[in-house]
């Protein structure tokens, strides 16, 4: 990235930061802030009034075509909006519901289809349809349980999806089934009032308010219209998780930069032998790993974000998974660090130190689990410089 592209972005960060303080700022605070500690201490769910607002104010169309209701702006600008929402928010499934359904909605345009698209995917930018996609079996795909089968001018699907976010308040879901016959994985949208779908709340150590729930799909009939993808499904999968990942880590980048804020702020009236203990070397140095934390995290976010510019693999991004695991593993960090800052106070649940540790743990496993980014981008790399190598010798 040249000088001159670093200082566009760098002025496309403050223009869009200042937007969205601009556009969204007076929702966040006065919308979903106020609950948002009642949520995650009860376990309840992100309120579908705020979804509706967020899709009326342009937030979850911002970055889709005009042609379903969005906005039409870049994945960079993207990114920028969900860090700075993640930073004003005390929600943590605020923007990470928002980029789900935007995820869902640009995969149904791509479809082409018309009808498709005017049924769910125009809703979805609007915030009044949410469509979580529904994958995750802890097997690999080919070995899904959950299959479909050709019936009476449909196909008839069954199974279960054991972890799926925001299925409290979905009204589809986006399905990944194992076709009997062929073995090929194929993507359905199964509506919540579909005969023989239930969802099942599932209790979790953080993102309490992101509403995870378990699908299960006990003959579910669907017409021919709900095959969304009839071949090669997992290459949606992986277009959808190469997005995802980067702004996963966009999302946490905020959150990281609001806690690091609050942690030293409130420890600004803490003494200790009659000095305020930030004038210790001791914490000044966790300070400073704290802040390099952020800043590291932030920049190889940004540089991730700004390689959606050219041309992209279609299935796999070194950057943004690299981005992913680093920024989640910087987030356990930080959070650990602000745990020891406060000692006693950051165990009370009355502050945000120990809930932002529960979140960050769940990003462990998020859009692939750690070992498994570490190992696809060593296969990557590998690969990269063997070829590089061998186009050197010929």
């Amino acid at each position: 990235m040249t000088v001159l592209a670093a200082e566009h972005d760098t002025e496309r960060i403050a223009s869009v930061a200042a937007e969205v303080a601009r556009r969204f700022g007076s929702f966040i605070r006065e919308r979903v802030n106020p609950g948002a500690d009642d949520r995650d201490r009860t376990g309840e769910a992100l309120p579908r009034a705020l979804l509706g607002e967020a899709g009326r104010l342009g937030l979850v169309g911002f970055s889709l075509p005009s042609e379903i209701g969005g906005e039409g702006r870049d994945k960079f600008e993207w990114g920028i909006v969900l860090e700075e929402v993640s930073r004003l928010s005390r929600d943590t499934a605020l923007a990470s519901v928002i980029d789900v359904n935007a995820g869902v909605a640009e995969l149904v345009l791509g479809t082409g289809r018309p009808d498709l698209i005017k049924r769910y995917a125009v809703p979805m930018v609007a915030g009044i349809l949410v469509c979580p996609p529904a994958a995750y079996e802890s097997r690999d795909p080919f070995d899904y349980l959950t299959t479909a089968r050709e019936v009476r001018g449909g196909w008839e699907v069954d199974g279960s999806k054991p972890f799926v976010g925001g299925a409290v308040f979905a009204d589809a879901f986006l399905v990944y089934a194992k076709e009997e016959e062929s073995g090929d994985i194929l993507v359905f949208l199964v509506e919540r009032h579909d005969e023989g779908v239930r969802v099942d709340q599932v209790s979790t150590m953080g993102l309490r308010s992101m509403g995870f729930g378990s699908l299960s799909l006990d003959h579910v009939w669907l017409a021919r219209d709900r095959l969304v993808v009839g071949a090669d499904a997992l290459s949606t999968m992986n277009t959808y998780l190469r997005n995802r990942r980067l702004m996963t880590a966009c999302s946490v980048v905020g959150h990281m930069r609001a806690l690091f804020e609050a942690c030293v702020l409130a420890l600004e009236d803490r003494r200790r032998g009659g000095r305020g203990v930030l004038e210790y070397p001791n914490v000044q140095r966790t300070v400073g790993e704290m802040f390099t934390a952020v800043q590291a995290s932030q920049a190889i976010a940004h540089r991730a974000l700004a390689s959606t510019y050219g041309p992209r693999d279609q299935f796999f991004d070194p950057v943004s998974t690299a981005a992913k695991h680093f920024v989640t593993e910087q987030a356990v960090k930080l959070g650990l660090a602000v745990m020891n800052l406060h000692g006693g106070e950051g165990y009370m649940g009355r502050h945000p130190w120990e809930r932002f540790m529960r979140d960050a743990l769940g990003l462990i496993g998020g859009q692939g689990a750690q070992e498994m980014l570490l190992i696809q981008l060593g296969q990557h790399a590998t690969f990269e410089i063997t070829r590089r190598q061998l186009s050197r010798t010929e």
